[in-house]
């Protein structure tokens, strides 16, 4: 994993413990009912750990899991942003630089599911190694309780000229674990950070421990939505 975002990750555990809202093209109270389509956005370095399954039979280049680190961010006219944190960021920003896929919610509020969708991306983006990803169907978990802190989402990946399927999962924010202690959202003095209503653990699958400067990722033990508070 890249040691830049490694160490942006640590400073963000250590400089927002708790979530950080970010509203898109929308003002108003967070708290408000219902709550506006929300994503987190990439401050103090944070990302979403994305976890990648296969849908078809496996290859040499497309594994049945992999794992990934994505920054969302959000732009003037309520344009969305994405990009693998594995690509460098081009200086200065351009949301038209070919890392970032783009979209918009299809709708200002949540449906009576409390989902917000992104249908489409623009275009693929870049991926580590020359790979990308072309990306359709995100659904975020967003209300004033969830805040846009978990997706799932259907996704290419290109990998020397193969292109395999796969369905993604993503949870905010990005936290190396060792055990459940390090997910615990109520662990003094760190906490996790992870919203306290996720049904969330420690995980040490090769997929996340790729990832990972530790033994794996805090992530979701179920499927989206994956509700019903941490487990100690």
């Amino acid at each position: 994993m890249n040691a830049l975002v490694k160490s942006q990750r640590i400073m963000a555990r250590v400089l927002i413990p708790g979530a950080i809202i970010a509203l898109v093209a929308l003002s108003g109270c967070p708290s408000q009912v219902p709550a506006p389509c929300q994503i987190q956005s990439p401050l103090g370095g944070v990302t979403y750990t994305v976890k990648l399954t296969n849908k078809g039979a496996a290859t040499a280049n497309c594994p049945a899991e992999f794992g990934d680190f994505w920054f969302f961010d959000a732009f003037p006219g309520g344009l969305i942003v994405m990009r693998s944190s594995e690509v460098p960021l081009p200086v200065p920003s351009d949301p038209n630089s070919t890392v970032f896929g783009r979209g918009k919610f299809s709708a200002v509020d949540p449906d009576s599911s409390d989902l917000c969708y992104v249908p489409s991306i623009e275009r693929a983006f870049e991926g580590p190694g020359g790979t990308t990803y072309n990306t359709s169907n995100l659904a975020f978990l967003s209300t004033a309780l969830y805040i846009g802190e978990q997706w799932k989402g259907d996704i290419e990946y290109t990998i020397n000229g193969e292109t395999c399927s796969y369905s993604g999962q993503a949870l905010w924010p990005s936290v190396d674990c060792n055990t459940n202690t390090d997910c615990d959202p109520t662990n003094f003095p760190t906490p996790s950070g992870i919203n306290n209503l996720f049904d969330q653990g420690c995980h040490t699958e090769p997929w996340a421990a790729a990832l990972s400067s530790k033994a794996g990722e805090c992530f979701f033990n179920k499927e989206f939505p994956s509700l019903g508070g941490f487990k100690h």
